[in-house]
């Protein structure tokens, strides 16, 4: 094994590396801690410091609460990152590129996440035990009463869902003559679905979102978003095909977009609706129960904004990355700030980091309150959330530094071996 080598990668620039890519994975990871912190504050309180401690959240900290996008950030970006490849072997893929492709993302995620699975359940046998098998096969999301062990498992479950069913779209690609059309159609899709979802479950769009923080049976209802729209693979797939979409785009119309965004006009347009689709969902203020999208309530418009929410965002991201690509402008400083070395290891070990964070915020908090009976917690300033914000995320990238060494890297290495006669 190669350790010094796998080190030093994490840190190092690799030309084969879209920097634009690394960066938004990298600040998606980021938002995910920053958003499962803010959730992990609310917990600590009883209802009423609870309500008193989201009213009291300065606006610039509001996109906090929508921060758990950065997962369809990840299933946008994951799909790109298989779809370019694809694309540009459409015609020879195969059945045996198929298998292929299975076994080669079976061999990329599988081994550090079973690392995960096993110190989360040891962790709490007595309650997870019964659920192992379940979350090991990737199943938890569909067998009625399951759970899902790893905290943050289910995007896994749902992510290696996507897998087993993506060699089957890409037979499909291979017979058809509109490609693109065919992916826009599917994508769009994505919101049919979604309001198929919410309309057999009216009880989740009937209540306003703060519920699951504020509402008596908030561990109930927290349960039923979870199950039929947050981790449900129907409610998941819009993000996963938009990044088939760009991988699409980047792959067939590359000369011409680098053409059309010599465009001073189209370059500002550009700029203005990504990041419309973008800012809009992640400021919508539906945590907040004394905003405006609240007064009043308005089951209707909380059914849209559930459902257009992550299509929007998956579509900003979208435009955004491919803008960085071929865009000048803003979108030169924007690539540029892309480019920091910063983001580079962040990126290198989201998958680690990703998976082993919510220990961290626990270890964080107990270090910043300096005891770990939340009754001693009388409040909590925005301050002490940014320092365990901070201390979280330092101590989770140390911890994973030795996992992508030792678990996570050799076992890409094995992958791509296995693979080497694969398309994708």
């Amino acid at each position: 094994m190669n350790t010094k080598k796998y080190f030093k990668e994490i840190f190092e620039k690799n030309e084969k590396q879209d920097p634009v890519i690394d960066a938004i994975r990298a600040i998606s990871v980021l938002s995910i801690i920053a958003f499962h912190v803010t959730v992990g504050i609310i917990q600590i309180y009883n209802h009423e410091k609870a309500t008193e401690y989201i009213l009291n959240m300065p606006t610039l900290l509001q996109p906090l609460w929508h921060g758990e996008k950065g997962v369809d950030a990840f299933f946008l970006l994951s799909a790109l990152v298989i779809g370019i490849p694809f694309f540009k072997n459409i015609e020879n893929y195969n059945v045996a590129s198929a298998f292929a492709f299975i076994k080669k993302k079976i061999l990329r995620i599988y081994p550090l996440f079973l690392v995960a699975l096993i110190l989360y359940t040891i962790g709490q046998w007595s309650y997870f035990g019964k659920y192992f098998l379940s979350n090991l096969v990737f199943l938890n999301n569909i067998i009625p009463g399951e759970r899902t062990i790893i905290p943050v498992g289910w995007f896994l479950t749902v992510e290696v869902q996507y897998f087993i069913l993506t060699p089957m779209l890409f037979l499909i690609l291979q017979k058809l003559k509109f490609r693109g059309i065919a992916l826009a159609g599917v994508f769009f899709s994505s919101v049919a679905a979604c309001a198929a979802v919410l309309l057999n479950n009216s009880a989740l769009y009937n209540r306003p979102i703060t519920d699951l923080f504020l509402a008596q049976d908030r561990g109930e209802f927290s349960t039923q978003m979870g199950q039929f729209f947050y981790e449900s693979n129907i409610a998941r797939y819009g993000p996963y095909v938009a990044g088939f979409l760009l991988a699409y785009v980047r792959v067939f119309y590359s000369e011409k977009l680098s053409e059309l965004f010599k465009n001073k006009l189209l370059n500002a347009l550009a700029f203005l609706l990504s990041a419309l689709l973008i800012i809009t969902p992640m400021t919508l203020p539906m945590y907040n129960p004394s905003s405006w999208f609240y007064q009043p309530f308005s089951a209707t418009q909380n059914f849209w904004a559930l459902i257009l929410s992550r299509q929007m965002f998956a579509l900003g991201i979208l435009l955004l990355i491919l803008s960085c690509w071929y865009g000048g402008g803003i979108f030169k400083y924007l690539t540029h700030f892309f480019s920091w070395k910063f983001w580079r290891p962040i990126s290198k070990l989201s998958f680690p980091i990703y998976l082993f964070h919510f220990p961290f915020i626990a270890v964080a908090a107990v270090l910043v309150f300096g005891t770990t009976n939340i009754n001693e917690i009388i409040s909590i300033s925005f301050f002490q959330g940014a320092l365990i914000f901070l201390l979280a995320f330092a101590l989770t990238f140390l911890f994973s530094i030795p996992l992508y060494i030792y678990v996570e890297r050799p076992f890409i290495e094995r992958g791509r071996k296995k693979s080497a006669q694969t398309l994708v």
